[in-house]
């Protein structure tokens, strides 16, 4: 399942796809989706909670982007729970928005370790939909971007020298996500 659909990219251009961009968009929306999703640390789409493992050893711990934190474990060196922190022990950060991208140790610094603190929740942007509209956006200016411009990638050769680049209409089509997600980007 992608987050853009076929009715979607139809509705932004204004007009039903031909056969040949009905094939080129099945790709080209795949390909969108997976590097969104590599680019921000987190899907797109509904997830169920999973378990990710992060270093210790500060107070403001960056997650990967999430909702519905459901609990903080301090683990051994053979991934062994041995404490569980209390919700009065962090806080989710930042506090007033639904994405979370940090947890705050109230009072001093998580444990000290690799891999030793782990952060069970929802590890999506789809609990936001202020967020998820505007990557939605992106992407789909992105996918307009590439379906109407052939010429998107440029080629230049000097003297056997030889370079290929996106030109910024693909480029710019991303600027609002690394906007959201300065710190992930």
């Amino acid at each position: 399942m992608s987050l853009i659909s076929q009715s979607d990219l139809e509705a932004r251009l204004g007009r039903t796809l031909t056969s040949e961009e009905v094939t080129s968009f099945t790709i080209i929306n795949s390909a969108t989706q997976r590097m969104v999703e590599e680019m921000i640390g987190s899907s797109v789409e509904q997830q169920n909670a999973t378990t990710r493992y992060y270093d210790g050893g500060l107070q403001h711990l960056r997650i990967d982007p999430c909702t519905d934190i459901s609990e903080v474990k301090y683990t051994d060196d053979y991934s062994a729970v041995f404490y569980t922190l209390l919700t009065s022990d962090y806080t989710n950060e930042p506090i007033n928005k639904t994405l979370k991208t940090m947890i705050r140790h109230r009072s001093g610094k998580f444990m000290t370790g690799i891999n030793n603190i782990t952060v069970t929740a929802k590890f999506s942007i789809y609990g936001d939909s202020g967020i998820l509209n505007i990557v939605k956006s992106a992407m789909l200016d992105s996918i307009v971007a590439e379906m109407q411009n052939a010429n998107n990638v440029k080629k230049e050769s000097i003297e056997g020298y030889s370079v290929e680049y996106v030109t910024p209409e693909s480029k710019n089509a991303f600027s609002t996500i690394r906007l959201l997600f300065p710190e992930v980007i």
